[in-house]
């Protein structure tokens, strides 16, 4: 897979409608050790504790979907993307209300051949300066 077809398939996970879609989803993109953070969750590991993450997202924010803000920025094995949320109700995360949308980017480190995804680090809201 492409870096690209990795992100768009590691980003599909979050708007399956089912456990098993997402699963289904993170077995092509994911390793066992692949590592996801960012400011309201603690670092899951593999893919049966993302797939948690997801589904306590999908539980937390009904109706909500992630939609692309970027094409991915990609360099040797490392890269970044942007990414809106958006959901019927209001959004609030560490604190912040983001109102019914909600920006931020991952960095993604990948494996060498770029199949699958070793670490993703989000990151809510616009850079401040």
């Amino acid at each position: 897979m492409t870096h690209s077809a990795t992100v768009q398939t590691y980003s599909s996970a979050w708007s399956q409608a089912t456990e098993q879609g997402i699963r289904e989803a993170l077995a092509l993109c994911w390793t066992p050790a692949s590592t996801y953070t960012d400011p309201i969750t603690p670092t899951a590991t593999g893919p049966e504790e993302l797939a948690a993450v997801i589904l306590d997202f999908r539980a937390r924010y009904p109706g909500a979907f992630i939609v692309p803000a970027s094409q991915l920025d990609v360099h040797h094995t490392v890269g970044r993307f942007a990414w809106l949320l958006k959901s019927p109700a209001p959004l609030e995360a560490d604190g912040t209300a983001y109102g019914l949308e909600m920006d931020g980017f991952d960095y993604v480190e990948f494996s060498e051949d770029g199949g699958r995804i070793l670490k993703i680090t989000g990151f809510f809201g616009p850079l401040r300066a």
